[in-house]
């Protein structure tokens, strides 16, 4: 049972990290890591590479 708890956790916690961590451009989502120009999507922003 205890087995069961951890691994729906585990697997809620992945799905909630990769929506969260997605960039928003000209109405477009972006995955992390994606590049456009000198920005880097990373932890769901924008940045300076």
């Amino acid at each position: 049972m205890l087995m069961r708890v951890i691994f729906i956790f585990v697997i809620l916690l992945t799905f909630s990290r990769s929506v969260f961590a997605d960039c928003s451009y000209n109405g477009e989502t972006y995955p992390e890591g994606t590049v456009i120009g000198p920005y880097v999507c990373s932890d769901g922003k924008w940045v300076r590479r």
